[in-house]
């Protein structure tokens, strides 16, 4: 039984024994292998990656698979003094030298080391802005430019997505699926499911972000005289997602070709004169809800192949979420005390249903605009994680009011009643069923917060 050690030179370690970890191996040998807490699973310096005989080796024990879960190892690298073997097996040590140690020794609890994982990933960049930057002051400049960032990621993170980094005046920004569980079958389904959902609400962001820069618009004309366009990239595959730097500069990032595709999409915008394109990979699951204006067939710097890419102009059928932001932002503008009626009316249905004198409701804390709840709550629709945050803090108001939880159903009515009075504008039969529906789910997870 030997190990065989892939570095510069390759080295051949005997051992005898089965069931020695690779770490008591090495040491025998006199082989240079790094072990900081001296073989007890305190830190990853002992790391190899195993590039032959895997199977021969012991599964990962508690304490492994614990650092294992924490840096997001794949199942090729393992702790050396943790590791039994009982094979023949070849393998690369990952701490080599005094600068690779530093590398090493400087990630946190929640660095990543590097894995591999599917992700829709965004480019946005503003079209224009150079014209801006030459005709006005630089504190201006980093002013609104930190107000673009603001206004543009705030769809990316309602919809589950999260910002790898600002370039310039352009924004990189991914959204990631998680692991699926179960059988093998259901796994296939599960992911194909997930990366339908990942790829819709990447889509949802970005249409999102138009509607943003509508309303960013307005105020930088009063202000600035001067209005802005932006430009986005859509594609989607596996991706290298870990922290990469200097030792005591390092950031998680995405690596690879879909993000390199992704760039050049935004680009090709400017050539082809749209405004968002999306690869032939996220038209190829989600087309047939996608409703586009131009089709693109082109070559694509740094590729061989013809690729194909579509110009979005929104979904087919109505999206339930992007709907009700869309009335919602349309609500404020042209109607802003609605929210006053809607109070008036919560204080008529809390004055005819609830006994006061019996209510045992909290008044302790400050009592949070309702707009400001409600508000939150509209754009947090396509992140479920925020949005429960958000909800909790909506009982709480409902319960400081001294509305009771037995009675949050009856408040989806007094709702509907309320904008269906105030905004008759807006008001239409699609609109009335959108928003009850939503309304009605909003209100199950409320009972159950």
């Amino acid at each position: 039984m030997q190990i065989i050690f892939y570095d510069k030179e390759t080295t051949r370690l005997k051992s005898e024994k089965k069931g020695t970890t690779i770490l008591e191996t090495a040491l025998k040998h006199e082989y240079p292998l790094y072990h900081l807490c001296g073989g007890n699973a305190k830190c990853t310096t002992c790391r190899v990656y195993v590039s032959d005989g895997i199977s021969n080796l012991s599964n990962r024990n508690e304490r492994e698979q614990l650092l294992a879960d924490r840096k997001g190892w794949p199942s090729e690298i393992r702790l050396a003094c943790q590791t039994e073997v009982f094979g023949d097996i070849g393998v690369r040590r990952i701490i080599r030298d005094n600068k690779d140690l530093k590398t090493v020794t400087s990630e946190s609890k929640s660095s990543k080391t590097g894995e591999e994982c599917f992700a829709v990933i965004l480019f946005l960049d503003i079209k224009g802005f150079t014209s801006f930057t030459e005709s006005n002051l630089a504190y201006d400049v980093v002013f609104v430019l930190n107000r673009f960032f603001h206004e543009m990621s705030e769809p990316i993170l309602n919809n589950g997505g999260e910002i790898d980094k600002f370039i310039g005046d352009g924004i990189l920004a991914f959204f990631q699926i998680s692991n699926a569980k179960g059988s093998k079958q259901s796994q296939e389904e599960e992911i194909q499911n997930l990366k339908t959902e990942t790829m819709k609400s990447a889509i949802r962001a970005c249409l999102r972000m138009f509607d943003q820069l509508q309303k960013f618009n307005i105020e930088m004309k009063d202000r600035f005289n001067f209005t802005f366009d932006i430009r986005l990239g859509l594609h989607a595959g596996n991706v290298i997602y870990g922290d990469i730097g200097h030792s005591e500069f390092k950031s998680q990032t995405v690596l690879g070709d879909v993000v390199n595709v992704a760039s050049r999409l935004e680009a090709l915008n400017k050539k082809t004169n749209t405004r968002f394109l999306v690869s032939d990979v996220i038209y190829d699951t989600i087309g047939k809800l996608l409703s586009i204006d131009k089709k693109v067939i082109t070559k694509l710097r740094g590729k061989s192949d013809v690729m194909k890419a579509y110009s979005v102009i929104g979904f087919k059928e109505k999206d339930s979420i992007l709907l009700t932001q869309q009335y919602f932002d349309q609500l404020n503008t042209k109607y802003p005390n609605w929210i006053h009626n809607y109070e008036n009316n919560l204080e008529t249905f809390r004055n005819k249903n609830v006994n006061l004198e019996n209510s045992s409701a909290s008044n302790e804390g400050d009592l949070i605009p309702l707009l400001q709840i409600l508000e939150s709550i509209v754009d947090k629709l396509g992140n479920p994680k925020s949005l429960k945050k958000e909800i909790s803090k909506l009982a709480n108001h409902y319960n400081m009011l001294s509305i009771p939880r037995e009675n949050f159903s009856k408040l989806v009515p007094v709702l509907l009643n309320t904008l269906e009075d105030t905004s008759s504008e807006l008001w239409n039969h699609t609109i009335s069923l959108v928003l009850k529906e939503v309304w009605t789910d909003i209100t199950i997870q409320l009972l159950e917060s």
